[in-house]
């Protein structure tokens, strides 16, 4: 089968690669929309993730069952399903223990097994398919949910960190894709006040659809002091970092406009930085009282299936976030190209197969 290998840095092609072998809880799904992500642009520019390099990236899709391992329950030929973006080993004790974020050893930009590859082929090995696909309604469609297993679970599980509190005030810096599922995220959590921070008159305009009460231009001024004259001077009670800046930039600005005991959650890679520096005032002399948490995305069945019903029952759409819909394998490149470019009207481009 074809699939679109990270060869070497700057480097990534299409390639013939071996059908997966599967196990008997795994499955094979054939695409049928996949996503370009910032992410892997980043990833094909620095091979930051050694363990990818030689193996299929990609990680946002949904399919169709081809096949299912002797032992799989619950899916069958046929079935629509989201592949997730990571694969949790739940029969792992670590993972059952609460490390659900053990699933790295499954993910193909972290495994060191060469048969885990990315989405972008024309067959995707689903490992342990009971426990990590999720059944896709009916009614919801592929665009819909290809936006499911990385653009929301990444925004909301940044917000379920942010333990949002009803009425409160949320600060979201970056209303890309994953900052707009975090200010919707937040509206369903119940926050009072969201102020959204960005500059695309497209993205500001989609966030106030998603919840966001207030938008703040990052380039007309500097953010503390936007948010402070917005608030009348009162630190926010908690912060999702959603943009790709400099990290030491972005934490800085995170914590100092976040309340004692506020919690400010990092969903953003930062790829290109080696280290973070913080000033200590803002770090408040080393007693923060303060909590910062990295966030990666969540994952499994009951976590996919519990999103894709805020969708099925019209609690959220998704669909806004799709800027650009190509058609077929070959338009791959243009897609990844588009997450390059500096076009403001980019949000997410999907790749219907």
């Amino acid at each position: 089968m074809k699939g679109y290998v990270l060869q070497d840095k700057g480097q990534a092609v299409w390639k013939e690669v071996p059908v997966p072998t599967i196990g008997p809880y795994d499955a094979l799904v054939r695409p049928s929309a996949v996503a370009t992500c910032t992410t892997d642009v980043h990833l094909i520019k620095t091979v930051a993730l050694p363990a990818a390099k030689g193996k299929v990236i990609g990680h946002e899709a949904v399919g169709v069952v081809e096949k299912v391992g002797d032992l799989v329950k619950d899916f069958k030929p046929g079935d629509r399903v989201i592949i997730p973006t990571a694969f949790s080993d739940w029969r792992h004790p670590r993972a059952q223990r609460g490390e659900a974020k053990y699933h790295q050893t499954n993910s193909p930009y972290f495994s060191d097994d060469p048969t885990i590859g990315g989405s972008f082929s024309e067959l995707v090995k689903t490992f342990d398919a009971d426990s990590n696909l999720a059944h896709i309604p009916a009614s919801v469609t592929d665009i819909q949910a290809v936006m499911i297993p990385d653009m929301m679970a990444t925004g909301f599980s940044g917000v379920e960190k942010m333990d949002v509190q009803f009425g409160e005030t949320v600060l979201v810096i970056g209303i890309g894709p994953v900052g707009l599922m975090g200010v919707a995220g937040a509206a369903l959590k119940g926050a009072g006040r969201i102020i959204a921070v960005g500059s695309r008159p497209n993205t500001m305009k989609i966030a106030r659809q998603y919840g966001a009460t207030d938008t703040i231009d990052y380039k007309k001024g500097d953010i503390v002091s936007q948010v402070l004259a917005l608030t009348g001077g009162q630190p926010v009670d908690s912060v999702l970092i959603a943009s790709g800046g400099r990290a030491s930039d972005m934490f800085t600005t995170a914590l100092k406009i976040v309340k004692f005991g506020g919690h400010v959650a990092c969903v953003a890679g930062f790829f290109g930085d080696e280290t973070v520096t913080i000033p200590m005032d803002v770090w408040n002399y080393g007693v923060m009282e303060k909590f910062l948490t990295g966030v990666l995305v969540n994952d499994g069945r009951d976590y996919l299936e519990r999103l894709l019903l805020l969708i099925q029952n019209k609690k959220l759409d998704t669909t806004p976030l799709v800027t650009h819909v190509l058609k077929g394998w070959d338009k791959l490149e243009e897609g990844l190209d588009l997450m390059r470019s500096r076009d403001e009207t980019v949000i997410k481009p999907a790749i219907v197969i």
